[in-house]
Order: C-alpha cells, then sequence, then structure tokens
C-alpha cells in the first residue's frame, strides 16, 4: 500500500497553451514550482505523488532533471492524471497519441497508476451515442497504457459525461476500466461515495481520498461531511491492498495546511 499527495493543490489549474491549436497537446496543467510543491509535500510526510500530465511533460527531453527533483526530498511518483475528450472520433488518434507520450514519460518517471479523467459534455447537452464513444476511447487508452506495465483507472468527473450514478453506471457497463473513486467528486456528483465503491470494489486499485463541505467546497480530511473514516475501513475490512492519494484540489485555504491536515487525520487509519 502507498499513501502519495497531488501536487494540483499548490497552483491554479489551466490546461497546455498548445492544445488551443493541436488536440494532441491538449493538457492538465497546474500552474506552480514543482519543486516546490514536492517540497512541501514531502515536508508534511508524504514519500508519493500524483502530478497532472502536463506538468511531467515539461521533461519529456529530461525525465532525469525531475528524478533529481523527487530523490533531493525522498518521494516518488505514484500517479499521473490525464484527460481526455474521447468522444470525438476524428480527434481520438491525436488524444492517444498524447496518452501514448504521457505514459511514455510516466514510466521513466516510475510511475505505477495513470488516472483517467474525461467525456466532454455537449454545448447542447448529453447524447446517448457519447457513452459508447466515451467507453471506447477508454479501453483504447487504457489498452495502450497497459502495454507500458502501467495501471489504467477512470476517474469520474464533476462536468463529464461520468458524473452522476446513472451516467457512472451507464459508462461502466460498457468497459471493464479499472475505478480510481474521487470520494468528494463522488459525493458531489449525487453518488453514495461508499455504495459505489461496494459495487464496484473488485475495479478498485487506487482511490483518490478528498473531503467536501456543506457549501461544495472541496476541503482538508476530516474537515467536511463525508464519512471517511467508515470508506477506509470499508476498504481495509475487505482486504484492498491498492494505492490511495490525497487530493484536495481548490481549496479556498492554505495548501500546506490542507496537506497537513489530511496528513494527520489519517494517523491510525492510513497510517
Amino acid at each position: 500500500m502507498k499513501l502519495g499527495y497531488m501536487t494540483n493543490a499548490f497552483g491554479p489549474l489551466t490546461g497546455d497553451g498548445g492544445g488551443v491549436t493541436s488536440m494532441k497537446d491538449v493538457g492538465y496543467v497546474t500552474m506552480c514550482d514543482d519543486e516546490d510543491a514536492i517540497s512541501k509535500i514531502a515536508a508534511r510526510g508524504y514519500q508519493y505523488i500524483e502530478i497532472f500530465e502536463g506538468n511531467i511533460r515539461a521533461y519529456k527531453d529530461n525525465p532525469g532533471k525531475f528524478l533529481d527533483i523527487c530523490s533531493k526530498y525522498g518521494v516518488s511518483v505514484l500517479g499521473v492524471y490525464a484527460g481526455c475528450h474521447f468522444i470525438y472520433e476524428d480527434a481520438l488518434e491525436d488524444e492517444l497519441y498524447k496518452i501514448k507520450e504521457v505514459t511514455s514519460i510516466a514510466r521513466q518517471l516510475g510511475a505505477k497508476h495513470i488516472v483517467l479523467g474525461g467525456g466532454s459534455v455537449h454545448g447542447s447537452g448529453i447524447r446517448e451515442e457519447d457513452y459508447p464513444r466515451l467507453a471506447k476511447g477508454i479501453d483504447q487508452a487504457a489498452a495502450i497504457i497497459s502495454e507500458y506495465g502501467l495501471i489504467p483507472s477512470y476517474h469520474p468527473h464533476l462536468g463529464s459525461l461520468a458524473e452522476k450514478p446513472d451516467q457512472i453506471h451507464k459508462l461502466f457497463s460498457l468497459t471493464d476500466i479499472s475505478f480510481c473513486p474521487d470520494i468528494a467528486h463522488l459525493a458531489a456528483g449525487g453518488s453514495d461515495a461508499l455504495q459505489m465503491i461496494r459495487q464496484y470494489y473488485d475495479r478498485i486499485k487506487y482511490v483518490h481520498l478528498k473531503d467536501l463541505n456543506s457549501a461544495g467546497e472541496f476541503v482538508p480530511l476530516g474537515k467536511g461531511s463525508i464519512n471517511l473514516e467508515e470508506i477506509i475501513s470499508y476498504l481495509k475490512n475487505k482486504g484492498y491492498d491498492g494505492d490511495w492519494l490525497v487530493e484536495i484540489d481548490g481549496y479556498s485555504g492554505d495548501p500546506c495546511e490542507a496537506c497537513e491536515t489530511s496528513y494527520q487525520y489519517l494517523k491510525g487509519k492510513l497510517l
């Protein structure tokens, strides 16, 4: 079992500028100093990180530079998060090109997981034919990731085709991709997170721990309204031996405080 922290809490979220004109370059980027974020995460006790695709692509020609940063602070890369639209058939070839490039870099950095997000919603709304397109795209991306020896999982996300419970069930009926439950995204999308984990337990190899308050804000673990202890206990009692990641993106408070508070919350539970 490995426990990591996501670097995306240490800067605003944006996308790769090249993606404006080139689909193969579209990706998530955290606008932060990577070394500064890693040093702060390590100082709170974490030994693993997850990081966005766009941040590691900056080291495509010099992965050793990023490995040196990680080594300096005693941290290893646990996962990389990558997003795609998946439903636009003409664009899928270039999106899969990106997945291959990102996975290649991630393997060089020693990553174990590639977390896939995505499933665009049209301006006119969701179309039923988008679900089989999403599933097909996910399966093709998962095949690429598996070829590189990494574990692919899908992360249901707010604002995507897999936000609400019925949408998640519909997608998972069309693909056997592993399930990366983000506890707060599930709750915010209207799911009973524990029930969703029970139903798809056999698919889970990686869990994103996140809390949510009554105002709908992602907050440090234990500071929201989700019964995280019940979820952690269920997974431990089932013999879950996969990995865990703490992610507190979008928090209005101090990211270092969120990192520290969450680590302290996990003492006696996972630590």
